[in-house]
């Protein structure tokens, strides 16, 4: 009787995973221990947290104006700014980007003169900053008075630098970070439990569907993003 029972459950459960299409390739059809990329899904299309950080740019493209800064390229600002930029710089601390200011975001007191930007783009930096605040203190300072910080940082996310990776953030120590010195800040977040496990495991925002993108669970975030303006309320 015991074992006809056993026999039955085994049964109903390979009906029930029969019935269960997970989708092709995915960790939890597989069971890997490995990830399916370790370059967060550019190597399977584009990574999802690239999904939010668009939206959040795209929300808040009426900012990218004037004069603007970006760290290592900028391709949002050009990607979202339009005809509304006048001057696009790029910061880096590496030298060999010749198309870049040289200096560290922690202290740009001999490289950036005070009230520059009208707008900052900080996009998935913070986590590699050992002292975030001082980045924060520094956006503040080189901003306009009316200038805008716009930031997003990681939640949750692989971590493939071993040595440059300091910090994952919520909304509230975000928060925390730049009340330190702005005055009229919005801290919001993306993700969700669904998508967190996928971009964990590599997969691309293409093998998504909107839905599964745009769903925003505050309790499982992925992405931090916040609007400071350096004026006030």
């Amino acid at each position: 009787m015991i074992k006809t029972t056993v026999n039955t459950i085994r049964l109903a459960r390979a009906f029930t995973m029969k019935m269960i299409k997970p989708k092709e390739n995915y960790f939890f059809a597989t069971k890997s221990l490995k990830p399916l990329s370790r370059k967060f899904g550019f190597d399977r299309g584009t990574p999802i947290d690239r999904y939010w950080i668009e939206d959040f740019l795209g929300k808040n493209s009426k900012d990218i104006k004037g004069r603007c800064l970006e760290i290592e390229s900028n391709y949002y600002t050009a990607k979202f700014a339009q005809s509304k930029v006048t001057q696009s710089d790029i910061l880096d601390y590496n030298k060999n980007n010749k198309t870049a200011i040289h200096g560290n975001l922690k202290n740009l007191k001999n490289v950036i003169m005070d009230n520059t930007y009208d707008c900052i783009i900080l996009t998935q930096v913070l986590g590699s900053i050992d002292e975030p605040k001082e980045a924060i203190s520094e956006c503040f300072r080189i901003l306009k008075k009316n200038g805008v910080l716009l930031l997003t940082s990681a939640a949750f996310s692989p971590t493939y630098d071993q040595k440059n990776s300091f910090w994952r953030f919520t909304t509230a120590s975000v928060n925390y970070l730049l009340k330190k010195s702005f005055k009229n800040i919005l801290v919001t977040s993306y993700g969700n439990v669904l998508a967190g496990q996928y971009f964990w495991t590599g997969v691309a925002q293409e093998e998504l569907t909107k839905k599964e993108l745009d769903y925003n669970d505050p309790n499982f975030p992925c992405l931090i993003a916040a609007r400071a303006s350096k004026g006030a309320k």
